[in-house]
């Protein structure tokens, strides 16, 4: 049901321009393999975003640009992100971590704007885009 809520999320937030500010503060693993990604987006707390998912509202051109310029950075092109945990919580895990730094070291838990932020505002000015966040 969940995996159903977060695709009815993704595509109302796909159809108000881009989906990129509905996922930014989103946690998801930096070290889990693209198995365990697969894997991890058969249960009912994670979702598998696409980069190319979140430029959809963007003209072709522009998504085009910024997806190449995004892509040229190192940066993961998809995020298994936690989208609501089996008790009611919500997807952004680390939201109660007193350790901010901690957010984007690349160990364990990160969210997907503090470890990448860097990279999608690059993308996005290279481009001449403006970010939709």
């Amino acid at each position: 049901m969940t995996n159903i809520g977060a695709g009815v999320g993704l595509a109302a937030a796909l159809t108000l321009g881009s989906g990129m500010a509905a996922y930014a503060h989103e946690c998801f693993n930096p070290n889990r393999s693209d198995k365990g990604n697969a894997g991890a987006s058969n249960s009912q707390a994670w979702f598998t975003v696409y980069f190319e998912e979140l430029t959809m509202g963007l003209e072709p051109a522009d998504a085009e640009c910024v997806t190449d310029a995004y892509a040229s950075t190192g940066a993961p092109m998809s995020f298994t992100i936690h989208v609501k945990g089996v008790n009611g919580q919500d997807g952004v895990i680390a939201a109660n971590n007193p350790h901010e730094e901690k957010a984007a070291d690349g160990k364990g838990i990160d969210e997907i704007f503090a470890a990448h932020g860097a990279d999608l505002v690059y993308a996005f000015d290279t481009c001449g885009v403006p970010l939709p966040l």
